[in-house]
């Protein structure tokens, strides 16, 4: 835990954005008691101390992770933002069990919302599995809705990371993605290969 709040630090810290009042410890639990009744599990004592501590709260930077994966809402870009902790306060616009039931469809029982991504967009904890999943509101027919981004809470938030001006340059930098080679051009390539290895066979 410790290595996690130093790292949250060092990225600016967080802010209180809504200004709600801190949940009392006893309000804290009943909201857990609550989550974990409608998911039938426990909250992972990582994420429980993360909760009881950031709830409601946003980073003062401009915050997210480096996917490896392709997330199709990004385009090219390959940083997720990180936009805030879901509340456990119930009057909060992002109240964490409105979330979970009002979006039954994409999380199930599995999957535990713990912060809001782009607008509408989750990052989630996979209860099972233990990984961290960015989930989409919004997709079609042909994308995925569940993302898996991050094996484990802790490296999740120990890799998130600003968004520096360098990166912005490299995301608006035009890259490769496909290549294709005409026939001619493949004749010939094969034509040298098989030159190539005749001289060497001598």
């Amino acid at each position: 835990m410790k290595a996690i709040f130093n790292h949250f630090n060092s990225l600016g810290g967080l802010y209180n954005v809504s200004q709600e009042n801190l949940l009392d410890t006893r309000i804290f639990n009943d909201e857990i008691k609550l989550i974990e009744e409608y998911l039938k599990r426990d909250i992972p004592k990582l994420l429980w101390n993360i909760l009881k501590k950031y709830q409601g709260h946003g980073f003062n930077d401009e915050v997210g992770f480096n996917v490896t994966t392709n997330i199709p809402i990004l385009g090219n870009s390959t940083f997720l933002e990180f936009g805030q902790f879901l509340s456990l306060c119930q009057e909060a616009s992002l109240y964490l069990l409105d979330i979970l039931e009002n979006n039954s469809d994409i999380f199930g029982h599995d999957f535990l919302p713990f912060a809001e991504a782009t607008p509408g967009d989750y990052i989630a904890l996979n209860i099972s599995e233990q990984s961290v999943y960015f989930i989409s509101h919004d997709f079609s027919d042909n994308e995925q809705s569940q993302i898996k981004i991050a094996n484990s809470l802790k490296d999740y938030f120990l890799h998130l990371c600003k968004h520096t001006e360098e990166n912005r340059i490299l995301e608006k930098t035009p890259r490769i993605t496909s290549v294709e080679y005409s026939n001619d051009l493949l004749s010939l390539m094969q034509k040298w290969k098989n030159k190539e290895t005749s001289n060497k066979e001598r």
